[in-house]
């Protein structure tokens, strides 16, 4: 959420307990970190550049627990099991692809030798003992023994394949393309084969991500978002966000998803609390591209990226009011979301003196006094997005948000 937002709240009198819920966390390290995986709350892993970084009681501090001389470059990790992790990238010096596995929770590591000169990219598991890895020139990788042995699978193309998801053992996507074409891929049978999906976008496709067998998200360059509500069979574009640099998405639940991304001087981080219909912003106030975001529990979350960037929240990357007035709730606004008319009640019958109107970045928009316990706002000139009421009574101030849509 942007400063000016914070200023308001802080001016309406809510005690906050920061000025950001993403807590930085960072490695010692000036390494772009790529990926960042959680095993529980407190155990997690993050790859960038020739090294692995692990923690174990919740990114307060970090190991090295793994490094190489050699021009190693990873690009994704995937903790299987408390003790089983697999890392995947490339070799710049012997020009090969990189497969790293640890049984014993980072502690040692074996390279994996496969004969292969793409980058991989994407590493994803519905359950052991298979597991899918994506990378360049059309890469799509199987195990079928835990990560010990892979073969190459025939995808059909020889694009980018940047991420890589199974909604179950037999269905799975993988999704690239280039900077001016788009691609999504689909399996129905683990994988064995893969067809071409038409995509509404002509944008290079960065993430895939599905909330339930028929729900799925695609992020790509210039904030585009792409959904399907059948299974994959057909996409729709949905409101794009301001975003640039590399695009991930994930959700905790069908209705609670993210989205990180900037470049190398920003942070950007979007959240979506209605399946995608509407994003906040809710980015951080450092300045470093954001590459990877992963969710432990609900609220818990991490997010990394360049200079050896690790953010961590324990709200779901928004604010929290730790003390409220007595009368903070007591109001009512319905229907939220709303289409026209808004209405706003107090719960005492008392008159409403003021309503102030501010978008989500904290400009006032409009100003309206009020007579009665029960006030209308039409909301037909609003664009859809989230907004907030500043409203005063006899009692003092309240603040509600509400989404147009």
């Amino acid at each position: 959420m942007q400063k000016t937002v914070l200023f308001i709240l802080f001016f309406f009198g809510i005690h906050l307990s920061g000025f950001s819920q993403w807590v930085d966390k960072s490695i010692l390290t000036n390494l772009t970190l790529s990926s960042v995986q959680f095993f529980n709350a407190d155990i997690g892993y993050v790859v960038g550049g020739n090294k692995i970084f692990k923690t174990t009681d919740g990114a307060e501090t970090w190991q090295t627990c793994y490094s190489s001389s050699d021009a190693i470059f990873l690009e994704d990790i995937l903790v299987c099991s408390q003790q089983k992790v697999i890392a995947v990238g490339k070799n710049f010096t012997t020009e090969k692809s990189v497969i790293l596995k640890s049984e014993d929770a980072g502690n040692t590591w074996m390279v994996i030798n496969f004969q292969n000169d793409a980058l991989l990219k994407s590493l994803f598991f519905h359950a052991l003992p298979n597991i899918y890895c994506s990378g360049t020139s059309g890469t799509i990788l199987k195990s079928s023994d835990s990560g010990n042995t892979w073969q190459t699978l025939v995808s059909g193309t020889g694009s980018d394949l940047k991420s890589i998801f199974f909604i179950n053992e037999q269905v799975g996507f993988a999704v690239g393309g280039s900077p001016v074409n788009s691609l999504i891929l689909k399996t129905i049978n683990g994988g064995n084969t893969w067809n071409s999906i038409s995509s509404p976008s002509d944008n290079y496709l960065q993430s895939v991500f599905f909330t339930h067998p028929e729900i799925g998200y695609v992020v790509g360059w210039n904030g585009e978002i792409i959904k399907t509500t059948d299974g994959g069979s057909t996409w729709i574009s949905q409101n794009s966000v301001a975003m640039t640099g590399n695009l991930e998405v994930v959700f905790t639940d069908e209705q609670t998803g993210y989205i990180v991304g900037g470049l190398q001087n920003e942070s950007l981080i979007q959240k979506t609390t209605n399946g995608g219909d509407l994003w906040e912003d809710i980015s951080p106030s450092n300045m470093a591209g954001l590459i990877s975001i992963c969710f432990p529990t609900f609220e818990l979350g991490y997010a990394v990226g360049s200079n050896g960037t690790v953010l961590k929240t324990e709200t779901g990357g928004e604010l929290s009011a730790v003390q409220q007035p007595a009368f903070f709730d007591s109001f009512e606004i319905f229907p939220n979301p709303v289409q026209d008319k808004l209405w706003i009640k107090t719960a005492d019958n008392s008159s409403i003196l003021r309503v102030q109107l501010y978008d989500n970045q904290g400009k006032l928009i409009q100003i309206f006094n009020g007579t009665n316990a029960i006030t209308e706002l039409n909301t037909n000139n609003l664009s859809p997005n989230i907004y907030y009421l500043e409203i005063q009574t006899g009692q003092g101030i309240s603040i509600k948000k509400f989404i147009k849509r």
